[in-house]
């Protein structure tokens, strides 16, 4: 799996498209949805600092960095177009939608899958994690495969050493906190996709989301935190067409 950062900058285009993945995530996360979008839009992905590489690279890098390198990414896009589309996928929704409060009147709409504002980690979701460290993933099995696909990460099998992701894991919580308390004052408007059997968010997100003005969401009922139905992944794809129009 390819984990670089996609970019297509159009010149004179007046819309960008910005992606952003969740922690230990990748771009690729976003390679379905990328076709879809205009030709005629720029579109750009980002790799957050400490992904792409080592386990212990999480360990080098924070919540700030990761901020800074969305807000930038963000600005320069700002500065070349009249307006950006914020598509992200787990924590990376965070940042989208705090940007959305802070910059409403040029962020166009957000997509966002898997908002994380109620996170639960089942039981055979860490089983799962393991086999997946471990490299004794069985081609049948499609949530471990998507996981591996949809981890930036190079997995290794010492597990001490994914202990240096405790603190992103803690910033993260924080995080979490601090975007629920700014949902009030999102005018932006906003789709969300919440999946019915994810794997490391609970359902009951969704009633953080619903009953908001400028938030429209479904729920994705055969689909996980990195596997999508056939069914679902179609749904996506055409949602995003029909919003980015």
């Amino acid at each position: 799996m390819d984990h670089s950062a996609y970019e297509r900058m159009v010149p004179g285009s007046k819309t960008a498209v910005l992606m952003i993945h969740g922690i230990a995530g990748t771009p690729a996360h976003f390679r379905h949805l990328i076709p879809v979008i205009p030709a005629e839009f720029s579109a750009r992905s980002i790799l957050l600092s400490g992904h792409g590489g080592k386990v212990t690279d999480m360990g080098k890098t924070n919540m700030n960095a990761w901020k800074r390198q969305v807000n930038e990414a963000l600005q320069q896009l700002l500065s070349q177009h009249e307006k950006v589309y914020l598509v992200a996928h787990s924590m990376g929704t965070l940042f989208a939608l705090r940007a959305a409060v802070e910059q409403p009147q040029r962020i166009a709409g957000l997509f966002l899958l898997a908002v994380p504002t109620r996170p639960h980690v089942r039981l055979s979701t860490m089983a799962t994690s393991l086999r997946v460290a471990w490299g004794k993933v069985k081609e049948t099995d499609t949530r471990a495969l998507a996981m591996r696909d949809n981890t930036s990460i190079h997995i290794e099998r010492n597990l001490f050493k994914y202990l240096t992701w405790v603190p992103r894991f803690l910033e993260l919580f924080a995080e979490i906190a601090s975007v629920k308390k700014l949902l009030p004052r999102l005018e932006v408007p906003c789709l969300t996709f919440q999946s019915h059997v994810d794997e490391l968010v609970s359902i009951r997100s969704c009633n953080d989301l619903e009953n908001h003005p400028y938030i429209h969401n479904t729920v994705l009922y055969h689909s996980g935190h990195f596997a999508y139905s056939e069914d679902d992944l179609q749904l996506l794809c055409h949602r995003l067409k029909d919003f980015l129009k």
